[in-house]
Formats: structure tokens, C-alpha cells, sequence
């Protein structure tokens, strides 16, 4: 191998040798890879590895394109200016230099492999099963099997993860990273009870135990034993673990001690969660009203010009987290014509490559986009999540953010359906503070009062676009549709222009990957609402003094 790819997500992959044994190697490899070069090409081309991999990437550059008008054939240059493609987000040329170093040496792992993770970025889903089903080929260590695995499940490939974590597992059966990459894939295809197993394997073992337990509380819907709550208790008192470590055992411990009645231990224990999380990622309160302030002030105004008619094939479920969107989504997606894509960055990835070509913020430009602007943005979206189209006639996007860019999505894409998804504020507020989410995804999340802002600014700006478009922005409740699941699901299914099918009555037996936290209980019938917070009664009434006070500021607001 030349080195590694530093700052993208492929690595070097060395061998296990003895010292000395294993620079030969690769050695002999690197001389195999410069074959075809001259000696003085072959000596910069060494250079643009050592380079790169010091972390000079101007000067690699530099040496790397004169070595592209010398050979520009050559797959080992080819490979570089994969590399550099790759390590700049620039999927498609990414892609397009990976394919032809592909073709000519099909047995490399490594270039299959960043040659996926290229095609999935530019959203070619079969191109990308295909090279990562290329790459499995090649894979011949435990580290090329944790790298597939690891970038399948990036890609939303589980079915291709968890093989690669069982290969990964037969060559190291102790390896934790592969049991921790293992649960995630188990979690996301339903297997309950076999991610359950390798949580307990990870805990037996004292490998990764924080990761474990956390992972183990968070599927949700396996109760543990006494004897478990109990060791767990004993091990998140542990002072000397880092401060992550105890952030992920509170959590757990959280949930743990709520499913068990008590309430006054749960909330003790998710105080300290998230106290600690809010200490390492801050929220901005005055930021973010000056954000939805703009946003309000464009929504009251209007956008006066929009795409060509388009969209009709992309259903989006906004609002907030915790609020049922998945639910939702698991019920279209159990109609023959909708594919369930979760939740995709796209929306925002366009708007804001848009605020940059500008070089102003989306509400400073919005009002004086054209309609051929809105046309190409809403095209760009189109295009950039077509693999989710490509066997059914519509795809959902359940992003819960995208609640902030409904104009934009109006504009873009006038004949999409919006589903702004609801549930009580309580119970989504509170079930927003047990949830540990990835870093900077939600920091609202970590205090009762940014929780009640961020809820009260998201409502309130739904219900202004849901009276602006009711063709096209539907309320939907949870508590309705948990309490008359047929008559919800008729009038849900009418909304977004789909014929009524039995199958959706019926959405916890739909075969799909789910990566939500939400993904094990979505797969059980829904009988009645979930309301476990109420079981903590007046514990919680100072996250039900924030909402009061942010509704009542939020309305004040809107005029």
C-alpha cells in the first residue's frame, strides 16, 4: 500500500508480519504499483506519497499533476487523484478515476473500496453495492473486513455490514469493534435479540463496556434483568471512567431505571447525561432566534417565483425528533409505489451550496431566486436522490430538520407533499432528553429550556406553512393516528396521492433497514400512545414551565 489516505475514511491496511518483514513487503508492492513508470517518474511518484502523508498536500499536488501530463494512464496516478477527489468530497471525478485504476488491477481491496464509498456519494447505489461487493472479494484481514463493514453501514448497505462483521469475526472473534459494528447492523435490520447478545458478549468480556451498555439500553425493547440493572448501576458510579464513558452509562442508566419504575433515580441519571453533553456542545439561544426569525419573516412573505412543476415523487416528513416521524415513514413505506430512504442531508446540502455560490445566507437570497433558480435547485435535489427511486415511484425523506426549509422545498419542489410530523410536547420533549444523539446533530436536546425554544420555533413554524399550504402540509398527529390507525392512514395515504393499501395497517411486518432510534419499536403493532412521561408527574414540570413559556414567547413572536 502507498501510504494512507488521510482526512477520508480509508486507511492503510498493514499486514501482520514480523518487523522488517513487513517494510519489504511493502516495498515489493509499492515497486509492483510503479510499474510502467519511468525511474525518475517512479521517484515523484514516491514523493507524492511521502508528501502526502506528512501532510503536505499542497506539494504532493503539486508533483501529482505533473506526473498526470507525463502518465496519465498510469493507474498508480490515477489512484492519486482518486485520492485527492476523494479526500474533497468531489464524488463523481472521485469515482471516475477509482473505476479505471479498478479496471486494471481488480484484485486491489483498497481501491474498490474508496471506489463504493465515491459512488455512494454521488448517490450511484447499485454502482456502490457492486464495488462494495468487489471489495469483499478482495478483502483477505480482519482490518479490510472492519473497513467494509464500517463503510457499508456509512452507505446503509447492512445486509453487506453485517457480513463483512462476521468475516471480521470468524478471523478475531474477540475483536470489540467488530461485536460494537455488529450491533448497529443487527439493530438496523431488526434482529433484536442477536444485538442483544453482542452487547452481553461485550459486557461479559469487559470490552468496550460503556459502549455496550449504552447500546444494549438503547435498542429499546429488551428489558434487562435485575442482575443487570444492578451491575450497571455499580458500574456508572465508577468516577475514574472518562467523562464520555459516564455520559453513555447515564444514559443507559436513564432508560434502564425508567423501565424499571424508578422515575426520581431516571431523571438523576439523565440530568447528569445531559449536563455534561450541554458543558461540550453549547447552544446558541439568540443565534437561533435570529435564524427562525428570518425564516418566519420569509414564510410570511412569500417566495414570488417557483420551480416548474416537480416533485410530486418525494413525500417529506419534517417537525421534531422523537415525534413519530419514523413511524410515519415505516407506514408509506409499507405502500408498493414508496421506498423509505430515512433521513437524507440532501435538502440542506443544496440550499447551502447554493448560500455559498451566493455568498449569502438562504433568506437573504430566497426572495430574489428566479423560477428557472428554484427549477435547477429542485432538479439538483431530484438528481441527487434518484437511487431511492430507482424501484418504487416515490421516496420519503424524514430528515426532522428540514421542518426549517418548507419555503425552500416549496419553491424547489411544488408538487412535493410535506408531513409535518406531531406528538405531545411532553413526551416529545422528554423523550428528546433521554436520547443520546450524534455530536452536533440535536444540542437543543440537552437542556429543558433550548428543548422548549427549539420545539416551540419548529410548531410554530409549521403551523404557518400548514395554513399557507394545506394542499400540501399535512399535521399529522401521533396520538391520532396510534387512536383511529385506520381513518389516519386513508386520510395520510390520500394526502400524499396514494391509493389505500391494506399493507399499511400492517407496517411493523415491512422488511426495510431502519437507523433511527426508533428502529426496533417501529417493528412491533403500535396499540396504544406512548406517554412514559407521565409516569414522572410533577418531577417534570420544569420542561413543562419551558414549553409554556416558549409557546406563549413563539406566539408573541408571530404576531
Amino acid at each position: 500500500m502507498p501510504g494512507a489516505v488521510q482526512g477520508g475514511r480509508i486507511h492503510d491496511m498493514k499486514p501482520t508480519a514480523q518487523p522488517g518483514t513487513a517494510d519489504k513487503a511493502q516495498a515489493a508492492a509499492l515497486r509492483e504499483r510503479l510499474r510502467g513508470l519511468t525511474p525518475s517518474q517512479a521517484e515523484t511518484m514516491r514523493a507524492v506519497v511521502r508528501l502526502h502523508t506528512a501532510g503536505d498536500k499542497l506539494m504532493s499536488a503539486q508533483w501529482l499533476l505533473q506526473l498526470a501530463r507525463e502518465a496519465p494512464d498510469h493507474p498508480e496516478v490515477l489512484f492519486w487523484q482518486g485520492v485527492r477527489h476523494f479526500e474533497s468530497a468531489q464524488w463523481q471525478p472521485a469515482a471516475a478515476a477509482l473505476a479505471q485504476v479498478a479496471a486494471r488491477r481488480p484484485g486491489d481491496f483498497t481501491t474498490w473500496c474508496m471506489l463504493g464509498v465515491a459512488q455512494g456519494g454521488a448517490e450511484d447505489g447499485a454502482a456502490a453495492r457492486h464495488s462494495m461487493h468487489e471489495a469483499a472479494r478482495c478483502a483477505s484481514t480482519a482490518a479490510h473486513w472492519l473497513k467494509l463493514a464500517i463503510e457499508c453501514d456509512a452507505l446503509g448497505l447492512f445486509d453487506e455490514a453485517l457480513a463483512a462483521t462476521d468475516a471480521l469475526l470468524k478471523l478475531e472473534p474477540n475483536s470489540p469493534l467488530g461485536l460494537l459494528e455488529r450491533v448497529r447492523c443487527h439493530k438496523a435490520l431488526g434482529h433484536s435479540e442477536a444485538a442483544a447478545a453482542d452487547c452481553r458478549t461485550l459486557i461479559g468480556r469487559g470490552s468496550e463496556v460503556a459502549k455496550a451498555w449504552f447500546s444494549l439500553a438503547d435498542l429499546k425493547t429488551v428489558p434487562l434483568t435485575s442482575a443487570e440493572r444492578l451491575q450497571l448501576q455499580q458500574t456508572a458510579v465508577n468516577k475514574q471512567l472518562p467523562a464520555a464513558d459516564r455520559q453513555l452509562l447515564d444514559f443507559a442508566l436513564g432508560k434502564v431505571l425508567e423501565d424499571a419504575g424508578d422515575v426520581a433515580g431516571a431523571l438523576a441519571a439523565l440530568q447528569r447525561a445531559n449536563a455534561s453533553v450541554r458543558a461540550s456542545q453549547p447552544w446558541d439561544a439568540a443565534a437561533f432566534d435570529r435564524h427562525v426569525a428570518g425564516l418566519r419573516r420569509l414564510a410570511l412573505a412569500g417566495l414570488p417565483a417557483q420551480a416548474q412543476p416537480q416533485g410530486a415523487e418525494v413525500i417529506f416528513l419534517t417537525g421534531m425528533p422523537r415525534s413519530g416521524s419514523t413511524l410515519i415513514e415505516q407506514v408509506l413505506a409499507s405502500h408498493s409505489q414508496v421506498e423509505g430512504a430515512s433521513e437524507l442531508p440532501t435538502l440542506h446540502q443544496v440550499i447551502e451550496a447554493e448560500s455559498r455560490r451566493r455568498g449569502r445566507a438562504f433568506v437573504d437570497w430566497a426572495p430574489q431566486a428566479s423560477s428557472d433558480d428554484w427549477t435547477r435547485l429542485g432538479q439538483d435535489y431530484l438528481r441527487a436522490t434518484a437511487r431511492w427511486r430507482q424501484h418504487k415511484q416515490v421516496a420519503t425523506d424524514k430528515l426532522p430538520d428540514n421542518w426549517q426549509w418548507v419555503a425552500a422545498v416549496r419553491a424547489m419542489l411544488p408538487q412535493a407533499r410535506i408531513v409535518d410530523c406531531r406528538r405531545d410536547p411532553l413526551e416529545t420533549g422528554w423523550s428528546c432528553y433521554k436520547q443520546f444523539f450524534a455530536p452536533s446533530l440535536a444540542n437543543f436536546s440537552y437542556d429543558f429550556d433550548s428543548l422548549a425554544q427549539y420545539w416551540a420555533a419548529c410548531e410554530g413554524l409549521g403551523d404557518l406553512h400548514a395554513r399557507q399550504h394545506p394542499e400540501f402540509v399535512r399535521v399529522q398527529r401521533y396520538e391520532a393516528l396510534i387512536a383511529e390507525p385506520q381513518a389516519q392512514i386513508r386520510e395520510l395515504l390520500a394526502f400524499c396521492g396514494l391509493a389505500f393499501e391494506p399493507a399499511c395497517l400492517e407496517f411493523h411486518k415491512a422488511q426495510r433497514a431502519i437507523r433511527t432510534p426508533s428502529a426496533l419499536q417501529v417493528r412491533q403493532p403500535a396499540r396504544q400512545a406512548s406517554t412514559p412521561a407521565a409516569a414522572f408527574g410533577e418531577l417534570l414540570d420544569p420542561l413543562r414551565h419551558a414549553l409554556a413559556q416558549a409557546l406563549a414567547r413563539e406566539r408573541a413572536q408571530a404576531g
